[in-house]
């Protein structure tokens, strides 16, 4: 459909008759100015002409009603579009109404691709074309999709309904009781359908529903008794005798979970941030809600004879630990039964859900200090029986949270339970295995996911595993190892087997693992001194700047501040520089020229936070090749030549005297020169920097 005209004015809409002018009269020609389509043309009874100047609801309906799949999907695909062009009165007067008669409300509309769209557009509206306050007519609609027997069409209007919850805050013109009471009828209508779609449905937005009456219901009349219908109705739910509403119930436990104890935040949030024990605040109603209705539903849902419901239910248990504010008494009794189970399920798919929230299950439970030791072993030593477990799937699982774990338990633990396995872990059979566990054994040494293991642990359990991991036969393996192994930079000096491994990784034939060497070698010269670079690394260095791969000679370039940061702008220009004034005068390519120029202007940009301080004579020699380069015969050349120029304009390392009276002059002149107007455009930049 031709993009609608944003300014048009359109008339009332009338349920098109059988004749040949079934709209409106025609209005302005459409905003994108384009021709209509022949097969959209065809589809409408109406000429091109006609067609091109008619306007957005006009077109719109016509496009809905036709025959034509392909014109109708193209309308609904363009919903959120004609509303903006419309506006937000005739959306609400007109657009809305048509739509919940002729497509929500069409018992004969069958076609999923439409509702799907529709759905996914009505979220669109909302907050930006229609208020929040306003958006309560949306509902009926999405109401009725939420009943539709195509999944992905009931997911997405579940989703939608959830989007628009929180945006539906009093003040708005309502209705007393509304929207309070609309949104209380439309869980009971949907949990109470007959079909199990709408139960389905019913589970996804009972959350929603409940976070939105404990946000905004303090002080209504009836408050308290609707949000216990709420919690009635998911219990109900969570008992249904059809185990997909079981399914959607369990799925959605965890939140309804953290709407009932009023958290603003998930568990997973929670756990992560590294909170103390005792937060979330939640009230003792809020508690006890959680404790003696919610757990009893939980505990049901994770014995349920179907795998499927399991699995989603265990995987809930940290949101059941945070709901009881992480008190480990309550946990001890209430959801570590349930985990302990969860581990030795027999069926597989149990394990390796719960496996994937390991870690925020862990920290839910409230387990700290020297009076829960016995209970914090005990989950460690089921987390080590995941590491161990028979299914690859498993056990890839349950690698990703032992950076976390580790974090959790402290080294001690660490040590104990872990450490013992990876070992068996990094010569598994499963690349995936290998691969998540290089990632989280880098993650370990991260000191904001992980800083409770010393270096001394990191050399004795990590020092064998780094070495065998950079020798492994897939390069996703090792680049795992590479990309994050500046993390260790300071501890590379008491590993020479893994620097012997990074310097034969130089010659890697894949160019990602050639990449990652790169940009590791400033971080070897800052662990075993310039005089180990300068008669081990150079080399490799030099090689990877000449690489025929663009990415790869970035890393050199991009290491620059680290090397100089490092070694100190004498070593650099006695030992790099003239290696690097050799390639510029001896290159028959360009793109070398370039690879040299933007490495010379590398040297001018900050090391991180820090700005490193640049000699006189090691600012004047990367003047004279940026210059030298501003003359090359290709422009491209000359581009990165400005670019560089204006880079060290504005590092503040070149003096008042190079600046005004070299530097500036040439840029001028060959802005005044130069035919390329990208050369031009950065010359006009590095002088506008300057400035």
């Amino acid at each position: 459909m031709p993009d609608p005209d944003v300014s048009s004015n359109n008339p009332a809409h009338q349920n098109p008759p059988t004749t040949k002018w079934s709209h409106a009269p025609i209005a302005g020609p459409l905003a994108s100015g384009t021709t209509p389509s022949l097969t959209l043309a065809r589809s409408l009874d109406c000429t091109t002409d006609d067609l091109s100047k008619m306007p957005p609801f006009d077109l719109f309906t016509a496009q809905l009603d036709s025959d034509s799949t392909e014109a109708r999907v193209d309308a609904m695909k363009k919903l959120a579009l004609v509303g903006d062009a419309i506006g937000t009165e005739e959306t609400l007067s007109k657009l809305i109404p048509y739509l919940t008669v002729n497509i929500a409300h069409n018992e004969k509309d069958d076609d999923d691709e439409i509702l799907l769209l529709l759905a996914g557009q009505l979220g669109l509206m909302v907050p930006g074309l229609i208020p929040g306050h306003r958006a309560m007519s949306l509902l009926p609609i999405l109401e009725r999709l939420c009943s539709i027997e195509e999944t992905v069409v009931r997911d997405k209007a579940v989703e939608t309904i959830n989007a628009i919850i929180p945006l539906l805050l009093p003040g708005g013109d309502y209705e007393p009781g509304m929207p309070f009471a609309m949104l209380l009828g439309m869980a009971k209508r949907l949990a109470g359908a007959d079909w199990f779609t709408a139960k389905v449905s019913a589970a996804g937005i009972l959350p929603a529903t409940y976070a939105f009456w404990n946000a905004h219901g303090h002080g209504l009349e009836g408050a308290d008794e609707a949000r216990r219908e709420l919690r009635v109705l998911f219990k109900d739910l969570s008992e249904d005798d059809t185990p997909m509403v079981r399914r959607s119930a369990a799925r959605h436990l965890g939140r309804f979970v953290e709407a009932v104890a009023g958290m603003t935040e998930t568990a997973e949030e929670v756990v992560r941030s590294g909170k103390p024990v005792g937060l979330p605040v939640v009230s003792e109603d809020n508690k006890r809600l959680v404790t003696f209705e919610l757990v009893p539903i939980f505990q049901a849902l994770s014995g349920d004879e179907q795998d499927s419901v399991r699995l989603l239910s265990v995987s809930c248990a940290g949101s059941l630990g945070c709901g009881m504010a992480r008190n480990a008494g309550l946990t001890a009794d209430l959801v570590l039964p349930v985990v302990r189970g969860g581990c030795a399920d027999l069926s597989w798919r149990v394990r390796h859900h719960l496996a994937k929230v390991f870690s925020t299950v862990a920290g839910s439970m409230g387990y700290v200090g020297p009076k829960y030791v016995t209970r914090q072993t005990e989950v460690f030593q089921f987390f080590s029986g995941l590491l161990q477990d028979n299914e690859a799937e498993v056990r890839a699982a349950a690698v990703e949270n032992i950076a976390r774990m580790a974090q959790l338990g402290g080294a001690e633990l660490f040590q104990t339970h872990i450490a013992p396995v990876l070992p068996t872990l990094a010569d598994d059979l499963v690349m995936e295995v290998r691969s998540k566990l290089a990632q989280t054994l880098m993650d370990c040494c991260d000191p904001s996911i992980c800083n409770t293991l010393t270096d001394d642990i990191i050399l004795e359990e990590f020092k064998p595993l780094l070495e065998n991991f950079l020798n492994d036969e897939f390069a996703e393996v090792q680049l795992h190892i590479l990309t994050k192994l500046s993390r260790v930079s300071h501890l590379l000096g008491k590993m020479d087997v893994v620097v012997n491994s990074i310097l034969q990784m130089a010659k890697a034939q894949n160019w990602r693992v050639r990449e990652a060497v790169g940009r590791l070698l400033p971080f070897l010269a800052e662990a075993r001194g310039v005089s180990f670079f300068e008669e081990h690394l150079l080399d490799p260095w030099m090689k990877i700047m000449s690489d025929q791969v663009a990415d790869v000679r970035s890393a050199c370039i991009d290491g620059m501040p680290k090397l100089l940061s490092v070694s100190g702008s004498a070593w650099i220009q006695q030992h790099i520089l003239p290696h690097y004034t050799a390639m510029y005068e001896e290159s028959t390519s360009y793109l070398t020229r370039i690879t040299v120029l933007r490495s010379y202007a590398a040297l001018a940009e900050k090391e991180g936070e820090n700005e490193n301080s640049l000699s006189v004579p090691l600012i004047e020699q990367i003047v004279n090749i940026l210059l030298k380069g501003l003359k090359d015969r290709v422009a491209n050349v000359r581009l990165i030549s400005a670019r560089g120029l204006g880079i060290v304009s504005i590092s503040g390392q070149c003096d008042a005297a190079m600046l005004n009276g070299r530097i500036v002059p040439a840029l001028t002149e060959c802005l005044m020169s130069e035919e390329d107007p990208d050369c031009k455009y950065q010359c006009q930049l590095a002088l506008e920097a300057k400035a």
